[in-house]
């Protein structure tokens, strides 16, 4: 009997940190709390490194200042809902 594999592939997210305090304490533990809402895996890259967002001190380690470029990955069943919600999350100006 043949064996069937699916192949799934992570998505990404290119996103710029518009908060002015860039990716602060608040906005880290917003970022976790959030992601930790998904069955997917979430992770966060910036400048070489890379943050499972479900990781509060993780995610602050980033030191993303407003403005940064910061990638956001997703692999799961949801992923394409949690792109959506944390991009929206990091986008908005607050």
């Amino acid at each position: 009997m043949p064996v069937c594999l699916t192949l799934h592939t992570m998505q990404t997210r290119q996103v710029n940190v518009a908060n002015s305090l860039g990716l602060h304490a608040r906005l880290a533990a917003q970022v976790v709390h959030l992601a930790s809402r998904f069955r997917c895996s979430v992770s966060l890259a910036f400048n070489g490194r890379t943050a499972n967002a479900r990781n509060v001190l993780a995610v602050m380690l980033l030191a993303a200042s407003v403005g940064s470029t910061i990638w956001i990955e997703a692999s799961g069943p949801d992923e394409a809902e949690a792109l959506d919600a944390l991009s929206s999350l990091l986008e908005h100006r607050s």
